[in-house]
């Protein structure tokens, strides 16, 4: 039988390095969200979308130009300075494929160009197509592609197609020409399509902030863990992302810190500062915040505020009363519940990113 006292929570945060530190720590992608998307709520966008910030990319053209080189076709010699003039005066840099296997997402354009059969090579002993401009054809199609994950199971990441065009041509009087055309007008078109992104992205951002996200409560167990007349709260989305945060990589390595004990009354905290809360922030069997002492995570939210340039990895944990699937799910409700605190106290959410683990890990040995 379970005690009547009220459950305690271990709550630890580890501040993390500098972000501008650690040069040569493995990268990881920023963790944009801490709250799961809804079904049937997903909001999916356009594809261009995914364009805006986008400051290199590779580009196959050196194997468009070789392509063309055992079929005689004369592209134009410039072809590959005019890509990267076009490139540059829209602020992008042509990548080269080591430089762009390391940029986050691998951003990749690759051109497909297709040739009358006409101008072979043929094999030994293959017979020869004549030419007949009847029914000659040409073509190049243009994938763009770089690094996605799939809602339904966030864990699979993909090479996605975000952007592409094709172009054809019956007329192969100087197919030369047509296609030196083409890839110019391709990189024209994929420029554009890259700043109306740019514009359209704080615009899109701006109808998020006026969204609600669902907290907590939007995915709670068939377990009455709290009031069945509770109502959903909502929270706004953060803050616009600079580009400067998307670019820049979170080096995935904690500094040395020493652990403090956390008070309402405490002294303002040091930014390298590991915190091990041991109180009663939750009532028995909850998720809701106990307002007794709700000042002291107030503080913690003080303290990040005023370390912008480090981030902060948050876990929960819960003792061993209750079985380990209650456990888990209450103590994901919890964390999502100090994250919404600290979000609405202005703590920026990319600062800091979450970590439950119910029972698996208490904070102190024994049910207490």
């Amino acid at each position: 039988m379970f005690r009547k006292s009220a459950w305690v929570i271990g709550f630890s945060m580890l501040a993390m390095s500098d972000l501008s530190a650690n040069e040569s720590s493995t990268a990881v992608y920023p963790s944009v969200r801490s709250a799961p998307v809804a079904l049937t709520q997903e909001d999916y966008q356009l594809s261009n979308l995914a364009l805006q910030g986008l400051t290199g990319l590779y580009i196959n053209i050196d194997q468009v130009i070789s392509s063309a080189q055992p079929k005689n076709i004369q592209l134009s010699k410039d072809l590959k300075a005019q890509v990267i003039s076009r490139l540059e005066k829209a602020g992008i840099r042509l990548l080269t494929k080591e430089e762009m296997e390391k940029t986050p997402g691998q951003p990749e354009m690759s051109m497909f160009p297709s040739y009358p059969k006409h101008l072979g090579p043929f094999k030994p002993g293959e017979p020869r197509v004549e030419y007949n401009a009847q029914c000659c054809t040409a073509g190049i199609w243009t994938s763009f592609t770089q690094g996605a994950s799939t809602l339904r199971n966030p864990w699979l990441n993909h090479k996605l197609a975000t952007w592409g065009e094709g172009h054809n041509t019956t007329d192969c009087a100087d197919i030369g020409k047509w296609l030196t055309e083409v890839v110019l007008k391709t990189v024209d078109d994929f420029i554009s399509a890259k700043q109306k992104a740019d514009q359209e992205y704080p615009l899109w951002w701006a109808k998020q902030k006026s969204k609600q996200i669902p907290s907590e409560a939007a995915n709670k167990p068939a377990a009455n863990l709290d009031s069945p007349s509770e109502k959903t709260a909502l929270k706004p989305a953060a803050s616009l992302p600079t580009q400067q945060e998307l670019l820049t990589p979170v080096r995935d390595k904690v500094i040395e810190v020493h652990t403090v004990e956390v008070t309402e009354n405490a002294p303002e905290l040091a930014c390298d500062t590991a915190v091990l809360l041991y109180a009663e922030l939750f009532p028995t069997a909850s998720a809701t915040l106990n307002r007794t002492n709700i000042a002291i995570l107030a503080k913690l939210a003080d303290n990040m505020k005023a370390c912008p340039q480090y981030r902060y990895r948050i876990e929960t944990h819960s003792d061993q009363r209750a079985d380990t699937e209650y456990n888990e799910i209450l103590s994901a409700r919890r964390a999502v519940a100090i994250r919404n605190y600290l979000v609405d106290h202005g703590v920026n959410e990319d600062q800091f990113e979450l970590r439950f683990y119910g029972e698996r890990q208490p904070a102190v040995a024994g049910d207490d």
